[in-house]
């Protein structure tokens, strides 16, 4: 290996692996925000937290890796201009592209391990952090009422306590709601004073109320009867108390074993041969969903003719008729009523089918187009941190501007445009607007062009990105002007 090849991969590998572990940085605390409201206030344990944020890093490495190569490469290359390092390379008889070759080939490994990542690492972190998610959010919820604020953390009950002293000690104007039949408000307990503590570790909230009503509607005078009675006509119950007791059990809301199948089928769960045949799977279910609306359209056809006729021009006229309501007197003289009531019927009924197999098939096939688009992703995203370094090494050749402060901006400002690229592609290819093809290289396509445009401008020396050329053009229009 040259001098040169070394001097440039030794000066690109570090900012390299700061900028990934800043960009990973900054994913992991977009991503916390997200999730602040489920890890907060539950009493969860810090390690229990730590290995969620664990396996969510993980997560982020094909989404990073673009980003520390687009960054990295223009602070590097930056430096080189700055410094006039690129100016001696060219006087010693090396051209940009020369400069740029270990640089591509260090590239070309990332693409290669960022492609192992999504393919094999991701699948699983995001598995494993899916299930953790879902234990954190089944722990027994730690108990945090507050004042005047309505508490809905313990499932089938809603607590409101109008004011708290000495952690729970003293407490007035408490409200309990008591939602445990699924049946909506039908059993309340309000009081006066009270207080609140937890037995045997926080498995049991114990509530001890004084001078208070426990209101409800007693059903069970109904159901002995074997009535179908409505809410309205259950008698009401009203029991005055001096003292009252409740206990809810939280520890029936802790998480079982984690199911290791669980989540194991999402798109995001899967390498490329499993989402594969998840794909020719979905297509498979969604053809049979085709073929059955083709059936029922068929069926209900048949059985139209039957009542009305073969003729074709009838039944369209016919048809016409039954969505507009206006039926013709000739045709009501040629059919009986039953016949045409029986018609109608059979009409708004395929009319209804229609409705359900559209929403049927368009979910079947959205869900479909995201398992090909999540296949396509694991490309698009590895190819793009050559992309991205085709967008930095010639834009910092170009902008001669190291160090973190110029290159931060443009780098951040390019990523998002990519990132917005790559979303909207995404979503139109779900939604099925674009391609799965189309819509996952989206992004890809846009910025391919522009980094081919900026590495022949960076190879030609032009200046089309100096300030100083810029600000003596500007200079010249004023003068002229």
């Amino acid at each position: 290996m040259k001098k040169i090849d070394r001097f440039v991969i030794k000066s690109f590998i570090g900012p390299l692996v700061l900028t990934f572990f800043i960009a990973t940085f900054v994913l992991l605390l977009q991503f916390l925000w997200r999730y602040m409201d489920d890890l907060v206030g539950k009493g969860l344990k810090i390690v229990d937290i730590m290995e969620f944020l664990w396996y969510a890093c993980w997560t982020f490495v094909p989404m990073s890796l673009p980003l520390a190569v687009l960054l990295s490469s223009l602070m590097v290359f930056g430096n080189l201009g700055e410094h006039y390092e690129l100016v001696a390379m060219k006087a010693a008889g090396l051209p940009l592209r020369r400069a740029m070759r270990p640089a591509i080939f260090l590239s070309l490994v990332i693409c290669g391990i960022a492609f192992y990542f999504a393919n094999n690492a991701v699948p699983k972190a995001y598995m494993l952090h899916r299930q953790k998610y879902h234990e954190l959010k089944t722990t027994r919820p730690a108990v945090n009422v507050q004042e005047g604020v309505y508490y809905y953390d313990i499932p089938d009950y809603v607590i409101r306590v109008g004011k708290r002293r000495d952690d729970g000690r003293y407490l007035e104007d408490v409200q309990i709601y008591d939602h445990s039949e699924r049946k909506g408000n039908r059993a309340v307990t309000m009081s006066n004073r009270g207080s609140m503590f937890t037995m045997e570790n926080g498995r049991y909230l114990v509530f001890n109320l004084y001078d208070g009503y426990s209101y409800g509607e007693d059903l069970s005078s109904g159901q002995s009867m074997g009535s179908s009675r409505s809410s309205a006509e259950n008698p009401f119950t009203r029991i005055k108390f001096d003292t009252q007791t409740l206990i809810m059990n939280l520890g029936r809301y802790d998480s079982p074993d984690r199911d290791d199948n669980l989540y194991v089928r999402h798109q995001k769960s899967l390498g490329l041969k499993d989402l594969g045949a998840q794909i020719d799977t979905l297509r498979t279910r969604t053809d049979e969903r085709v073929r059955d609306l083709l059936g029922s359209i068929d069926n209900r056809n048949y059985y139209l003719h039957s009542l009305i006729g073969q003729d074709s021009a009838v039944l369209a006229r016919f048809n016409e008729q039954v969505a507009q309501k206006d039926f013709k007197p000739e045709y009501v003289a040629s059919y009986s009523l039953k016949e045409i009531e029986d018609a109608a019927l059979i009409a708004s009924s395929m009319a209804d089918d229609m409705g359900y197999y559209k929403s049927d098939i368009k979910y079947h096939q959205e869900r479909l187009n995201s398992y090909r688009v999540e296949e396509h992703k694991k490309f698009s995203l590895s190819v793009g941190c050559l992309i991205l370094f085709f967008i930095g090494a010639p834009l910092g050749a170009l902008i001669r501007k190291g160090g973190m402060g110029m290159p931060v901006v443009v780098s951040v400002l390019m990523f998002i445009i990519y990132y917005m690229i790559s979303v909207i592609g995404e979503k139109a290819a779900i939604e099925g607007t674009l391609t799965c093809t189309l819509g996952s290289w989206l992004a890809t396509f846009v910025f391919l062009p522009f980094g081919l445009f900026l590495t022949l401008q960076a190879t030609v020396d032009s200046s089309l990105l100096d300030a100083d050329t810029w600000r003596r053009m500007f200079v010249k229009k004023e003068n002229r002007g």
